[in-house]
């Protein structure tokens, strides 16, 4: 097998068809029991569809517990918490991230099955809705409670690097972003939700193959620690920071930056200084691993919505838009916009009909002007003509001399004529 450390936040492995770990990787969820194993009806009758799914245990994601993903159609896990249109953008877990569509077959189903200490998600034959006779692909991911991500790659009827991503982008790999909000003051109660990318993994899609899977072992994380002397002392490739005012230990680049910035937490984590003994007895989540110092590289993409706590999907064309329909009645929540949307919607729509008026009036008036000029015996000419006031500059003269000595132009009203301010 081949393995890659230079992620920072997870060591992968990946192994070969001929490999038997791959065999030992894949999940036959045909063994399973039936009443665990889900067909999702929507999922697999449709297109660029996506719909939660709760877990029924903690997983670990880039250091942070999630209980709820979202899985779509097109081959990939969203595992944001605010949930927006561009799912394909950020915070993924993607085995094969394509344009699938299951409404183009029969046979294409989205299963899952949870046991309790994992969760296999797999797409069962599904086509490419641009290029159908590529052939069936299937292929799954499993999550597991321990931070564990494998993908497993049953059928790939072509190398993934010919897939088009004209239509839908095509990715392998893990992707983690952050979300802040900035109030915008020229309009009220309306909010710029900005997302940062903070960490991404990219696999080699030429060793994405037939029988062949990816193991995704998590890294220690600032996350793990729970006290000020591990976080402060702790030698994981991080510069960990412990922040008193919210009793966490972090690098800064987590889902959590918002709070870490309102908190004063950077300016607080200069001193690296533990108000009580330094306590070192505390055991990591996981084995630490010594690490190259991490690289930071964002990714940004902003939405902007209004002042509301509900999740609600927004959208803003992006190079990664793949417009997903979200299926979230099941949580209570609406795939509806919410008002302040609406509100923000209908105040751009009045922004630009009163700039298209705007550009209208003004070139009626260069018109009209244009046509007077050309036409100086025109009645609209001679109607402006007659009504137009005489202005004329005042002359200033130096006393003792019977000529000007110079001239400022004054306009002085309406009288014809000269106005000299002193006579000679």
């Amino acid at each position: 097998f081949q393995e890659d450390t230079d992620h920072n936040y997870y060591t992968s492995r990946t192994y070969g068809p001929y490999d038997s770990t791959s065999r030992d990787l894949w999940v036959n969820i045909d063994q399973m029991e039936k009443d665990k194993v889900k067909i999702h009806g929507i999922l697999s009758n449709t297109h660029r569809q996506a719909a939660r799914v709760n877990l029924s245990f903690d997983f670990p994601f880039y250091g942070h517990f999630l209980r709820e993903i979202t899985v779509a159609t097109g081959g990939f896990i969203y595992t944001g918490e605010v949930v927006h249109r561009m799912l394909t953008a950020t915070q993924y877990i993607a085995p094969l991230m394509a344009n699938f569509d299951p409404s183009v077959s029969r046979n294409s189903t989205v299963r899952y099955f949870d046991n309790g200490t994992a969760l296999v998600v797999q797409w069962d034959h599904v086509h490419l809705q641009d290029n159908y006779n590529l052939g069936s692909f299937t292929f799954q991911a499993t999550l597991l409670n321990d931070g564990r991500i494998i993908f497993g790659y049953k059928e790939i009827p072509v190398a993934v690097t010919q897939i088009s991503s004209t239509n839908h982008p095509v990715k392998v790999g893990l992707s983690d972003a952050f979300v802040v909000v900035h109030r915008i003051q020229q309009i009220p109660n309306v909010r710029r939700r900005t997302i940062y990318e903070y960490h991404r993994v990219e696999l080699q899609m030429s060793k994405i193959t037939n029988l062949s899977a990816v193991e995704m072992i998590p890294l220690p994380t600032c996350l793990q620690f729970s006290s000020c002397g591990p976080c402060v002392t702790a030698q994981i490739g991080f510069n960990c920071s412990w922040c008193s005012k919210l009793q966490r230990c972090s690098s800064g680049f987590d889902r959590h930056r918002q709070d870490w910035v309102d908190s004063g937490c950077p300016e607080e984590s200069k001193d690296k200084i533990c108000e009580k003994n330094i306590d070192t007895t505390e055991t990591p989540l996981y084995s630490t691993t010594a690490l190259l110092p991490t690289t930071t590289r964002f990714r940004v993409l902003t939405t902007t919505r209004g002042s509301t706590t509900s999740h609600l999907p927004t959208s803003l064309p992006t190079e990664d838009d793949t417009k997903i329909a979200l299926h979230l009645k099941d949580n209570g929540a609406s795939t509806d916009d919410s008002a302040a949307e609406k509100k923000g919607g209908t105040l751009h729509a009045g922004l630009i009909v009163g700039i298209l008026v705007l550009v209208l009036i003004v070139a009626a008036a260069i018109l009209v002007t244009a046509y007077m000029y050309h036409h100086p015996t025109s009645a609209a000419s001679l109607f402006f003509i007659e009504r137009r006031p005489s202005r004329w500059p005042a002359m200033k003269f130096r006393r003792g001399s019977g000529h000007p000595a110079y001239a400022e132009v004054e306009p002085v009203g309406e009288k014809e004529g000269f106005i000299v301010s002193e006579q000679c």
